[in-house]
């Protein structure tokens, strides 16, 4: 119950949906065997409530891997490895242009001294 309170709530929406998913997937297997029914009738019903909580089972899946508009976890890394390798690059790049300008100012430097 607290688990749907908060994915209603909207609240750690991603742990709760994985928690009702969780409890849902034993409970289904052991609570709707319509292959072992006797009669038709019960097979019936044991299948469509199997085959609702199976799609209950989806939404859930869905519910947790949602990231709200968000990036992901993998994309976020993956972004900020790349930053710090274009930082990197930068820092590499401003360096040489640095200290060639630094050449050329020390030379300018000693051509007006003389």
């Amino acid at each position: 119950m607290v688990a749907g309170s908060l994915l209603a709530l909207g609240r750690w929406p991603r742990l709760s949906a994985l928690s009702i998913a969780a409890t849902l997937a034993p409970t289904t297997i052991a609570g709707h065997r319509f292959r072992e029914a006797g009669d038709d009738t019960t097979a019936t019903q044991q299948r469509i409530h199997f085959l609702k909580n199976l799609t209950m089972f989806g939404g859930l899946l869905i519910a947790a891997a949602d990231t709200a508009g968000n990036p992901s976890l993998a994309w976020r890394t993956r972004h900020a490895a790349r930053s710090a390798r274009d930082q990197a690059s930068l820092a590499a790049r401003t360096a040489k242009v640095s200290a060639k300008a630094g050449a050329k100012s020390g030379k300018l430097t000693r051509r007006a001294t003389r």
